[in-house]
């Protein structure tokens, strides 16, 4: 029985893949060499024949090169950075060939029919790792010998692709299948690359590196006639070379020295002006404890093969063997987390995570962004600190499992706003009536939203106010004088509870609850801020982002188990700054404040 991991590996590619009928959070290794061509023909080669059981076979040897390279010069100079050996490391390669018009071009027979891949899996003296010193440019070589056997009369390979680390099942049968695949079947495929299970020593997946060339995409190297020969040790004398990159990108989070206490101890909070942020009435400094970091809004799927506009015409966009943007899979959707789960990474751990980058004016998918977990604590470092705002003001209160007793100066605020803006109610019969108290109002979330706002207006952290169901029990008058007789329903005054016209929407860092994130910049411009940089994460790019700066109360948490949707509250003084460094794995390196 297969794992769920590799279920859900399978799941992926088959949805967008259908082998029967061909239908369809290191280091990014770098492009593909481009080496142009002219068509070889069979008469050019002159290969060693043998019989197959299936007639006439031609046996060339063709010698591979696998480099994740794109720069000369030092790789730390230039901006790179080298892989662990977990992250290099190939257990398995896939080969497929195709014409030069990228159909298949067969290569191997396999159970009585020819195919179009070749399956290697190199040995340890095949492959070397880099030195970690960056004085070389490659990351990784793997040097592979590939023997292949075209039918009598078949046109010879013209292009190969390969596939590095394919999903495997737990047999180690590769999840591509075993028919054969154009490069447009190819380009089809999509699954989830930043699963668990893939991004373990030995099975990062990788692909050829696309870039544009003179308006051009690079994908399939081209393979000329010399690289075919009919002995092994002509074929390494002539190899062929591609470059190739991870599927996916990787993120670490740092916390700078200014609020490196929040990771290890507490931090005393300040407002974006840099005052001590304490709340009103007491004047208690409130501290801030970060519980762990994460990615949000991360795609659930990459494509195998990068997808490009080779017209893109931004300066920064191409490089040597590869490009530095890219378009997400058409089915890619955006993954959220709860409060009570999946924020819990430290911030000594990198994490790995599928491509997003697209044009966000023509699409519905979401910008991948680090999120910070937080507690809101006072001075001893350990004790909750229950915050509320209402009406502008923000004030100390006390969360109880109790509704009757939970949020008292919440609750005092809410009357006093319903009564002053004429709305008063009374519960009782016609000799005693009392007037409508905070034990009788619950605090509820409003209702939730189930994507991002598209308007930059928080809509899920706000609250407001409800009679408790043993108050809604009751009857209710809207006079005090036992002689107005007429009644109220609790429908009403729940009504009256829940319009933000009448009652304002209050905000609660429940027992602390916060968090605060930040879009990961792919690139900015000398003269970008990081409001108007590029947005965006690409494969085979490391994206160290420092947190620099943290500012206010963050955005507050009511129901730790609903999913947060990413938002700021309006009228909001929170803050936060960082830093990204961007290296080609490319790292992108960026530093942010953060001001709520």
């Amino acid at each position: 029985m297969t794992s769920r991991i590799t279920q859900e590996i399978r799941n992926n590619i088959f949805k967008h893949f259908n082998l029967s009928t061909m239908k369809r959070n290191f280091l990014f290794m770098s492009m593909l060499a481009v080496l142009f061509m002219a068509g070889c023909s069979q008469e050019e080669i002159t290969p060693d024949g043998e019989d197959n059981g299936n007639g006439e076979a031609n046996t060339s040897y063709m010698a591979v090169n696998l480099m994740s390279s794109d720069v000369t010069g030092t790789r730390a100079a230039a901006g790179y950075e080298d892989g662990s050996e977990a992250e290099n490391d190939v257990e398995k390669v896939r080969f497929y060939f195709f014409t030069a018009n990228g159909a298949v071009a067969n290569v191997k027979l396999l159970n009585g029919s020819y195919v179009n891949f070749y399956d290697w899996e190199p040995t340890d003296a095949d492959q070397t790792f880099p030195d970690g010193n960056g004085n070389d440019d490659i990351g990784s070589k793997l040097k592979a010998t590939i023997v292949i056997s075209t039918k009598d009369g078949d046109k010879l390979p013209q292009r190969i692709a390969a596939v590095l680390n394919p999903p495997r099942d737990d047999d180690g049968n590769v999840l591509l299948g075993n028919t054969s695949m154009s490069l447009t079947n190819l380009k089809a495929v999509a699954a989830d690359y930043a699963a668990t299970g893939l991004t373990t020593k030995g099975k990062f997946v990788m692909f050829n590196s696309v870039y544009g060339e003179n308006s051009a995409e690079v994908c399939a190297v081209p393979i000329k006639s010399n690289h075919l020969q009919k002995t092994e040790a002509l074929a390494k004398a002539n190899p062929v070379t591609i470059y190739v990159e991870r599927s996916v990108a990787k993120v670490s989070v740092a916390l700078g020295s200014a609020v490196s206490a929040a990771g290890s101890d507490k931090l005393a909070l300040k407002d974006k002006d840099g005052n001590d942020l304490k709340v009103p009435v007491g004047g208690e400094q409130v501290y801030l404890k970060l519980n762990g970091w994460s990615l949000t809004a991360e795609t659930d799927e990459g494509r195998l093969v990068k997808a490009i506009d080779p017209a893109w015409t931004s300066s920064w966009w191409n490089g040597t063997h590869r490009s530095f943007w890219a378009i997400n899979s058409e089915d890619a959707a955006n993954d959220y987390n709860t409060y009570n789960n999946t924020i819990n990474n430290a911030f000594s751990t990198s994490l790995y995570t599928n491509e997003n980058a697209l044009d966000y004016a023509s699409s519905s998918i979401n910008r991948t962004k680090v999120i910070l977990k937080g507690t809101l604590c006072k001075a001893d470092g350990t004790t909750p600190f229950t915050i509320i705002r209402h009406l502008g003001i923000y004030s100390a209160d006390t969360y109880s499992t109790t509704e009757s007793s939970n949020l008292p100066v919440l609750k005092a605020s809410i009357l006093n706003q319903l009564t002053a803006g004429g709305y008063t109610y009374y519960s009782g019969d016609n000799t005693t009536r009392t007037g409508l108290s905070a034990s009788d109002l619950k605090i509820v979330i409003v209702g939730q939203a189930t994507s991002e706002p598209s308007d930059g207006k928080a809509r899920n952290c706000y609250v407001y106010a409800q009679l408790t169901d043993v108050a809604k029990a009751k009857k209710w008058y809207t006079s005090s004088n036992t002689a107005v007789t007429a009644t109220v329903s609790s429908d009403v005054i729940n009504g009256k509870l829940a319009d933000k016209d009448i009652v304002d929407r209050a905000l609660v860092w429940k027992s602390g609850m916060t968090y605060y994130y930040y879009e990961i910049i792919h690139h900015k411009e000398a003269n970008q801020t990081n409001e108007t940089a590029t947005k965006g994460v690409v494969r085979n790019h490391i994206y160290k982002t420092t947190v620099t700066k943290i500012a206010g109360l963050g955005t507050p948490v009511y129901d730790p188990d609903q999913v947060i949707y990413p938002e700021k509250p309006d009228d909001n003084d929170h803050y936060i700054a960082a830093e990204i460094d961007i290296l080609s794995w490319r790292i992108v390196e960026n530093n942010y404040e953060l001001k709520w």
